[in-house]
């Protein structure tokens, strides 16, 4: 009787888990750069995201967000800041995940 109900438990925590909503780029681009970068990712006082960055390949988006490295090998311009040092606004001092990167670069390129 113990094992099922460790079988259970254990069968539940992994459903649950699986079951997680994605991270929701939209908020996490309005919270963390769209003060820059404009609400649309259009641009403001940083360059325009939306149909530009939000066009590169998934892991040279994720460079330029999580090391300041563009997609042509050069360091963004100061003050943007590199994430894997920091932290997003939500996520308590830790570096955001490849899923929150993600996910705001398919908010941006929904944006066009």
């Amino acid at each position: 009787m113990k094992h099922a109900f460790f079988a259970i438990t254990a069968m539940m925590s992994l459903c649950s888990f699986a079951m997680a909503a994605p991270p929701d780029g939209a908020a996490l681009f309005q919270d963390n750069c769209s003060a820059c970068h404009g609400p649309k990712g259009a641009g403001g006082s940083a360059p325009k995201l939306a149909g530009d960055a939000s066009e590169w390949k998934s892991k040279v988006f994720e460079r330029a967000v999580l090391s300041g490295i563009d997609d042509h090998g050069k360091p963004l311009k100061a003050p943007m800041p590199h994430w894997k040092t920091a932290s997003f606004t939500a996520d308590n001092g830790t570096a955001p995940t490849k899923a929150e990167v993600d996910a705001i670069q398919h908010y941006l390129h929904t944006q066009k």
